[in-house]
């Protein structure tokens, strides 16, 4: 069935099901999987509706400022409104946060602890019944090692084996 010149119901199926998955791309991006099925589905349609290379030329252009505005809407959504408070950090440190922080901090140096995941070279620390994520002083550290805290870099603790 023809919906309009050469268009079937399965070109405008694949056409829409293109731009649907490639929507979901935009708005939750890293799945890959819907891209570049999404990719395939509108490259396949393309080839269907086109009985030309001018037709095809011409099809892909549309297809790409229909992308084009599905990318900027998404922009445009992403940016503004529920999904942009759910995404983006909306509370800001202080100077005043941040050295009272640094000062908690400072009181650890010279401590020992154990090691609850690898340090290559961050990873996590158990002190004081507390889990800290820390970075190791350029060398790989194994879980359930004993470590000591040498320093701090801005609000992270530095630290290096005990042995």
């Amino acid at each position: 069935m023809f919906l309009f010149d050469g268009v079937t119901t399965l070109n405008a199926l694949c056409l829409i099901i293109g731009f649907v998955l490639i929507g979901i791309e935009f708005v939750a991006p890293g799945l890959s999987a819907p891209g570049i099925t999404g990719t395939v589905f509108l490259v396949m349609s393309i080839f269907l509706i086109a009985d030309t290379i001018v037709e095809g030329v011409i099809i892909t252009v549309i297809v790409v400022i229909i992308l084009a505005i599905m990318f900027f809407g998404a922009i445009k959504l992403l940016s503004k409104g529920a999904i942009y408070k759910k995404i983006v950090l909306q509370d800001e440190q202080s100077i005043e946060e941040i050295k009272e922080i640094s000062n908690a901090l400072e009181l650890l140096i010279g401590k020992e602890a154990v090691t609850i995941t690898d340090l290559r070279p961050s990873g996590f620390i158990e002190i004081d019944g507390q889990k800290l994520e820390v970075v190791s002083n350029s060398q790989f550290i194994n879980k359930s090692e004993n470590i000591k805290i040498v320093g701090i870099q801005g609000t992270t603790l530095v630290v290096s084996s005990a042995k």
